[in-house]
């Protein structure tokens, strides 16, 4: 994310002007804009004119503000439209009439807020932080099935899935998978690209790439082949992402990242769950509980409970966050577009790693 301007006052009122770069700056502001905010953009509106003739429909371009009232996030197109009212004086449309803005890639707008809260500012600074990126690239495969997935700080996105039936003595040599790994895989900005599949299909194609690196002198993969990691997974369907992300070398390359810290502590709670039930615990109830008690170390909640329409639940959740923080705990926020947060998700989408053990917990009701 671009940062072009910013005037703001934290726990207080201000604007950004920003620029969303890639798809993870979308879903960053996504979680940034809320009900009641207001965003300032360029935007194309279809206007009537008084003709000689009668009545002609004529788009123009305007520069609109508008009071936000919904979000929807288009991850297939990477777009974000905000609906609200205009609240910006314009000739061509009344201060009150409903307007949906379109932000786009590489496209700047002005984000106001009247409070700038400590989860706001900590997603804003996340997604100006270039280091905080993962972008991992991972081929995912087994006999007629590749997936092309892109693992970036904020979310997991699909660039190609291969469907082809190929004759087994051939393997993947002949299914055109290197075309698709040449197109999407770029290493000016990944760290490294992951081959993963079960049995030898990731070896075979490993060997068909490098040998067809030498045979059309492909400098960018002669010149990263110590960036490409091999990686045992039951499978070549989008789920077996998660072994991908547990591998000791995957996890080597991407350890100081966002993305790695996320599935690190998800495993860490799964691991104290099995092992000392009484130290781990779920639910906000239970979570809350264990807050009240000092007893968090280490909370783990999804970027979903801040999208909340109520500002006041919002604002609880906000609340827990910095107060685990103040009193020495950490807290991590997971996007609800990765692996780990499609799995934290499922446990109701807040955990904690205890201090020590509050075996009662476990007679409170959720």
């Amino acid at each position: 994310m671009k940062v072009v301007r910013r005037d703001l006052v934290p726990n207080g009122p201000g604007s950004v002007k920003m620029i969303p770069v890639d798809s993870d700056d979308l879903w960053s502001v996504y979680n940034l804009i809320a009900t009641g905010d207001s965003v300032m953009a360029r935007t194309v509106r279809k206007v009537l004119r008084e003709t000689a003739g009668g009545r002609d429909a004529e788009r123009v371009i305007l520069k609109l503000e508008i009071r936000v009232e919904a979000i929807d996030y288009d991850k297939e197109g990477s777009v974000l439209r905000i609906r609200g009212k205009n609240i910006l004086e314009n000739e061509h449309v009344k201060i009150g009439a409903f307007h949906t803005l379109e932000l786009e890639l590489q496209r700047p707008f002005v984000l106001r807020k009247e409070i700038w809260d400590s989860l706001a500012l900590d997603i804003l600074q996340q997604a100006s932080d270039p280091g905080a990126s993962a972008d991992l690239a991972v081929v995912l495969m087994q006999e007629g099935l590749a997936n092309i997935l892109l693992v970036g700080k904020s979310m997991t996105s699909t660039r190609s899935r291969i469907e082809t039936s190929i004759p087994r003595k051939h393997g993947p040599a002949i299914a055109g998978y290197e075309k698709a790994f040449l197109k999407h895989i770029d290493f000016n900005v990944v760290r490294c690209a992951v081959i993963a599949s079960p049995g030898f299909t990731k070896d075979q194609f490993h060997r068909h790439l490098l040998l067809e690196a030498e045979r059309r002198q492909l400098r960018p993969i002669i010149e990263n082949k110590s960036r490409i990691i091999l990686v045992h997974t039951s499978s070549g369907y989008k789920h077996s992402l998660r072994e991908v992300l547990d591998a000791p070398n995957v996890m080597n390359m991407i350890k100081d990242t966002k993305a790695a810290q996320e599935v690190r502590a998800l495993k860490d709670f799964f691991s104290m769950l099995s092992n000392d039930s009484a130290r781990a615990c779920y639910g906000p109830k239970h979570v809350e509980i264990a807050h009240e008690r000092m007893a968090v170390q280490t909370l783990l909640i999804t970027d979903d409970l801040f999208r909340n329409s109520d500002i006041a639940t919002r604002q609880r959740y906000v609340n827990l966050v910095n107060s685990v923080k103040d009193s020495g705990g950490t807290a991590l926020i997971f996007s609800s577009m990765h692996v780990s947060g499609e799995q934290l998700a499922q446990l109701t989408g807040i955990a904690a790693i205890l201090r020590f053990p509050l075996p009662d917990l476990e007679d409170i009701e959720m």
